[in-house]
């Protein structure tokens, strides 16, 4: 089955369900889901739960007996014993890098262009963006995190499966940064420039970190 079957089906049995079972038990959905588990075998697990507590109920049996009477305690020890959600890789991961470089390169027009507003200057001249300088920062991010990850053990983050914080490397990636805007910016004139106000900018900075949050990091659900 898909995981989408198996959610439909899950649906499905939970509408069979007791209220004080449905409610026990979409206590350890609740939890299984929005954790950081593996989506395909929690659901999986899911539904063979959802399969108990009917079978149960069947004998007249709760669920909140079932499962020893503490649905956040019986849901950590589901997601315990199950392997977690791979990070993102390949191609997404290459994509996930360039679209988090240009949400911070907005983030950085905005605040400059607000600042400029704020201080009674006109932001006009500091928003402008070339072409050149949308191709080199994702590009340039893409190299950049290759050379650190290599750098600075990659192992470390498969073993903890999400990448730690390192001062080091943030504070060189930032620098590089700067270096490529500031290359894109001498180079401007080779390509368009293009002019972006600070509220267009943040709003692009908004739509940026919501899909970092939604399309790269989302928990499984």
């Amino acid at each position: 089955m898909t995981t989408r079957q198996m959610i439909q089906e899950n649906n499905r049995l939970r509408e069979q369900m007791t209220p004080a079972n449905r409610d026990f038990y979409e206590d350890i959905l609740v939890h299984v889901r929005d954790s950081r588990a593996n989506r395909q075998q929690g659901e999986e697990r899911l539904l063979e739960l959802a399969k108990e507590v009917l079978a149960a109920q069947k004998k007249g049996k709760s669920a909140s007996k079932l499962f020893g009477g503490d649905a956040e305690a019986y849901a950590r020890s589901v997601v315990e014993s199950l392997p977690s959600a791979k990070p993102v890789e390949g191609t997404a991961y290459y994509i996930m890098i360039a679209w988090t470089a240009l949400t911070i390169l907005f983030l950085i027009e905005a605040v400059i262009g607000f600042g400029a507003q704020f201080a009674g200057y006109s932001s006009n001249s500091l928003n402008h963006i070339s072409l050149l300088t949308l191709i080199l920062v994702p590009v340039g991010s893409i190299v950049i995190m290759e050379v650190l990850m290599k750098s600075l053990g990659k192992s470390q983050e498969h073993e903890n499966n999400k990448p730690g914080i390192n001062v080091k490397a943030i504070g060189i990636y930032l620098i590089i940064m700067v270096i490529v805007v500031v290359i894109g910016f001498s180079l401007r004139n080779m390509l368009p420039v293009f002019t972006i106000q600070p509220w267009l900018s943040l709003v692009l900075c908004i739509i940026g970190f919501l899909g970092l949050r939604f399309i790269f990091l989302r928990k499984s659900k």
